[in-house]
C-alpha cells in the first residue's frame, strides 16, 4: 500500500467518499494489506485451534475408558467459543475491505471495534490458563481422590488449608504471568502491529 498515492486520492475527493473504490483497491493489495494479513493470520489460528482442541477433546473422550470425558466436553465448549469469536472477527475484517463503503468513517469505527476484539482475545487467551488449572484440579479431586491425598495442591490431614491456598496462588500467578507475556507478544505479532499500521494511515490522512 502506497501512502503517498492514498493521500493524493484523499485530497482529490470529499471527506466522506474519499475515493472509496480506489482506496479500497489499495487496501486489498495482497502484498502490503494489513487487513488481508490479519485475515490470513485468523484463518491460520482457526485451523490450529480446531486441530489442537479437537485432538485433546478426542483423547479425553477415548482414553481412560471415557472417565474424563467431562474434560473433553470442556475443550469442545472452548472450541465452539473460539470458532464464534473467529467468525465475528473475520466478518469485521471483511467489512473493513468493503469497496462500496465510506472508507475513512467506516474504517475508524471498525478499527476501534477490532481493537476491542483483540483486547478481549488477549485477556481471554490469558485467563484460559488459570481457568483450565482450576477446572482440571476440581475434576481430579472428585475423580481420583486417593491419588491426590498427599498433594500440596489439595487440602488434607497433612496439608492445612493455608498451604493449599498458597500453593494454588503461586501456581496460578506464575502460569498466568508467563501466559500474559507470551500471549501479548503473540497477539501483537498477528494483529497489533497491523492495527497500528492502519491507525498510522488514518492519522497521516487527517494531517492533510
Amino acid at each position: 500500500m502506497e501512502l503517498d498515492d492514498i493521500k493524493d486520492i484523499w485530497n482529490d475527493k470529499p471527506a466522506d467518499v474519499v475515493g472509496s473504490d480506489k482506496i479500497s483497491a489499495m487496501l486489498n493489495r495482497q502484498s502490503h494489506n494489513p487487513i488481508a494479513k490479519m485475515k490470513r493470520n485468523l484463518r491460520m489460528e482457526l485451523l490450529i485451534v480446531i486441530f489442537s482442541f479437537g485432538v485433546v477433546a478426542a483423547y479425553y473422550f477415548i482414553a481412560f475408558k471415557s472417565e474424563y470425558s467431562i474434560i473433553g466436553w470442556g475443550y469442545v465448549l472452548l472450541l465452539v467459543l473460539f470458532c464464534y469469536y473467529f467468525f465475528r472477527k473475520n466478518k469485521l475484517l471483511s467489512q473493513m475491505e468493503c469497496s462500496s463503503c465510506k472508507v475513512k468513517s467506516n474504517l475508524e469505527l471498525q478499527l476501534r471495534t477490532l481493537e476491542r476484539y483483540v483486547k478481549f482475545y488477549l485477556i481471554s487467551g490469558t485467563a484460559i490458563i488459570p481457568i483450565l488449572f482450576i477446572f482440571l484440579g476440581i475434576v481430579l479431586y472428585y475423580k481420583k481422590p486417593k491419588l491426590i491425598d498427599e498433594t500440596i495442591l489439595y487440602p488434607s490431614a497433612t496439608n492445612p488449608v493455608w498451604k493449599f491456598l498458597l500453593a494454588w496462588f503461586f501456581l496460578l500467578t506464575i502460569s498466568t504471568t508467563i501466559m500474559w507475556v507470551l500471549n501479548r507478544s503473540y497477539v501483537n505479532k498477528l494483529y497489533g502491529r497491523h492495527i497500528d499500521d492502519l491507525k498510522q494511515l488514518l492519522l497521516q490522512m487527517d494531517e492533510q
